[in-house]
């Protein structure tokens, strides 16, 4: 290993760093030939979503605050701001603790495409939202997953999926209403999750009915009770919002601060570390204005009965291809991915780009509203912690939620503040 300072080491020296240089000059030039000048006309209404959330971790729940930024550009000049991110945030108690993070990351994803959808029938000609198309389809493929796996490993073959489904199609119904009458997304997003609650509280009296299973079986039943209902509402909004965009010549783009995606380097038989979007700073460092497009491999469905079953062959039968671009729009700018459904977005790639490219910053080469709602969503973590103790103080002695929200051991016994 190299030393660099004091305490500071690196394995990028000698032969390693020799050969990654030899390797970046190999495929230097045909990875700058990749990059497509961007045209078109930039669109005249457009809108710019993004979110974020903390969470306090408690004894028995974890308090968590979301929030949704949202803002319209009209003709590249004017703002109309909707959403207010921190200034306005929503505040759940998410029982149980199992995959927290995980959980309120999916849940903040809801508001952020219920404030999407709000957008599109406002009449926007495009959404650029905050993250990875590729990651809302992989949603029900991670933790959900295990949650299911535990479950049919605990139940030992007790698990009726018939009446599991059958709630399920309920509550589609039941979101699919809340959908077409609620316009406010956050008040769309309480009555969703008032639909989540009562209906796992309904699977859970079902499944716990189940008493030779005894008590393991009811913890696994919690946990798939509100994550198979979690992940159905996140799948209908996300299904609702593609569905209105398609109808009303929208279409919805994705756009990453950041991404460890591996499509160029495979492509090109450049295995290791190295990411597209480091390859691509490297051999675009002195473009401006350019893209490249790959299309992306078509999703299949999950395995696992994580949601309702109807639903999933919905979504994934019309929106499980996807498309990936990269993109710079300045000189001293940096390589950013962008992902979207294909058949509902290609179309307008060109005229997205060109909006892009419009309203960027000529310092950073970044989106300026994109940057705008990013910093009007950022939450204090130290705020979920302030309202967590406060409804703790606030709580009378007896209750069930003063004892879910008490604080961790080490603080309750003054080790720790």
């Amino acid at each position: 290993m190299y030393r660099l300072e004091r305490g500071s080491t690196s394995y990028v020296s000698g032969l390693l760093a020799r050969k990654l240089a030899e390797l970046l000059r190999e495929i230097e030039d045909k990875v700058r030939e990749l990059g497509v000048s961007i045209r078109g006309e930039p669109l005249n209404r457009v809108g710019f979503v993004d979110g974020s959330y903390v969470l306090e971790e408690r004894r028995g729940a974890c308090l968590v605050l979301y929030s949704a930024s949202s803002l319209e550009v009209v003709e590249r000049r004017s703002i109309r701001q909707y959403m207010r991110g921190s200034k306005e945030p929503l505040i759940q108690v998410l029982v149980p603790k199992t995959y927290s993070e995980s959980r309120a990351s999916l849940l903040m994803s809801m508001l952020e495409l219920l404030a999407g959808l709000d957008m599109v029938l406002k009449g926007v000609e495009a959404i650029f939202m905050d993250g990875s198309y590729v990651s809302a389809l992989m949603a029900p493929f991670g933790y959900a997953l295990d949650v299911y796996s535990r479950a049919v490993k605990a139940a030992n073959r007790h698990l009726n999926f018939e009446v599991v489904e059958g709630m399920g199609c309920e509550a589609c119904e039941e979101i699919r209403q809340v959908l077409e009458g609620e316009r406010d997304p956050r008040m769309c997003f309480q009555s969703i999750m008032s639909v989540v609650g009562r209906y796992a509280n309904r699977l859970y009296a079902e499944l716990c009915s189940f008493e030779e299973l005894g008590p393991q079986w009811r913890k696994e039943a919690l946990d798939y009770s509100v994550v198979y209902f979690e992940e159905t509402a996140y799948l209908s909004i996300l299904n609702k919002l593609l569905e209105e965009a398609g109808e009303r010549g929208s279409s919805v783009f994705w756009v990453a601060k950041d991404s460890e995606s591996r499509y160029l380097t495979e492509r090109e038989g450049i295995l290791g570390w190295l990411n597209d979007l480091m390859l691509l700073d490297y051999a675009w460092r002195d473009l401006e204005s350019v893209y490249t497009k790959l299309r992306g491999v078509s999703f299949g469905k999950p395995k696992g009965h994580v949601a309702c079953f109807k639903l999933i062959d919905e979504v994934y039968e019309k929106w499980r291809d996807y498309t990936v671009v990269y993109f710079k729009l300045g000189r001293q700018g940096v390589a950013t991915q962008m992902t979207y459904p294909t058949r509902l977005s290609d179309e307008l790639l060109q005229e997205a780009l060109s909006t892009l490219l419009q309203l960027s910053d000529e310092v950073h080469g970044y989106p300026r509203p994109l940057n705008y709602v990013h910093n009007l969503a950022v939450l204090n973590p130290g705020l979920a912690r302030l309202i967590a103790d406060e409804m703790y103080r606030r709580s009378s002695r007896g209750s069930l939620m003063r004892f879910m929200l008490a604080p961790s051991g080490r603080r309750l016994l003054g080790l720790v503040r």
